[in-house]
């Protein structure tokens, strides 16, 4: 871990009333110290990082705000960017998860004739098969990502269980078809 006592001085130009998320950004810019590595003191209080004025805090020009945090490495940066992608990937497939079980609902109300039920549930099934590979694949993706960054390794489990939870999803939609 690297100290420093460094200085800087922070402006704002013509924002009347910035928040506390816009000086953590201001913050990020210079010291290159993510957003969720920061914790903002101020007059012995840490500050929520939100929308939150300034003013309100009664922070004005030239107080003093301390930040405790750290750079992530450009290795734990990787990874971490690995498993957003894993993450936004997820997300898609539980949009598509939700489609798979509207169109199933569908069938099960009786919104589509008798004659073309068998077709329509094949092609779901056929469809939430692809989805569990699919699915599989992000857990591979993330299985092969090693980091000893505690913050890292938190998005991971997290992330983890997201996309267990989107097999637990299409486990019990294979159930009912």
């Amino acid at each position: 871990s690297t100290q420093s006592t460094g200085k800087h001085h922070i402006s704002f130009g013509d924002s009347p009333s910035p928040t506390t998320e816009e000086l953590a950004m201001e913050i990020e810019k210079i010291t290159q110290v993510p957003l969720s590595q920061q914790k903002l003191i101020f007059k012995g209080k840490q500050l929520e990082v939100g929308d939150v004025e300034l003013r309100q805090l009664k922070v004005v020009p030239g107080s003093k705000i301390m930040m405790l945090g750290r750079q992530l490495n450009s290795e734990s940066e990787a990874i971490k960017f690995e498993i957003m992608k894993v993450k936004n990937e997820g997300e898609k497939v539980s949009r598509k998860l939700d489609e798979l079980e509207e169109q199933l609902q569908g069938i099960n109300n009786g919104h589509l004739p008798s004659e073309l039920q068998g077709e329509a549930l094949a092609r779901i099934h056929k469809q939430c098969v692809g989805t569990v590979e699919q699915v599989m694949r992000l857990l591979e993706q993330l299985d092969s990502l090693q980091t000893s960054d505690q913050t890292v390794r938190q998005l991971k489990r997290s992330t983890v269980l997201c996309v267990q939870a989107l097999l637990d999803r299409c486990d019990k939609m294979m159930e009912k078809l």
